[in-house]
């Protein structure tokens, strides 16, 4: 069950990275944004309620509104909730690392989820690189 769970998430988020880095090609392309972020995020001990009461005061207070506002985050490409469990995933376009970290911060369950935030490289971008390394290696050769 646990392979199944990991096969799951590796798949979502491949899905999420492919359809966030092809959607905002165009606008890096243009200098919109300068960076994409993927960010994960998951339910750490703090979030785990100990009883009934606990869980409707850290859902009203924390998740729920956490959830509306990336909801309504225009700088959030794509993203959503990992199926049957307490964590997710989204794409973020921004300026800097600090703009992402104020994002993350400003959540109200900030302290009740655990946060991985990894910089990602367009498409477009990386096949450049690519493509001067493929020139350097055979101008090496000559």
């Amino acid at each position: 069950m646990k392979n199944i769970q990991n096969i799951a998430h590796v798949m979502m988020l491949v899905l999420v990275t492919l359809l966030g880095t092809v959607s905002t090609s165009a606008s890096l392309a243009a200098g919109n944004v300068s960076m994409l972020y993927l960010v994960e995020f998951q339910a750490n001990e703090a979030g785990a309620p100990t009883g009934p009461d606990q869980a409707a005061e850290l859902l009203d207070q924390h998740v729920i509104p956490s959830l509306e506002a990336l909801s309504m985050n225009k700088a959030i490409r794509t993203g959503g909730l990992l199926v049957g469990a307490r964590a997710g995933v989204f794409i973020v376009a921004a300026a800097s690392h600090d703009e992402v970290t104020n994002l993350v911060r400003a959540l109200p369950a900030w302290g009740i989820w655990d946060w991985k935030v990894t910089p990602l490289e367009g498409f477009g971008h990386r096949t450049g690189l690519e493509k001067k390394i493929v020139q350097q290696i055979r101008a090496a050769k000559q």
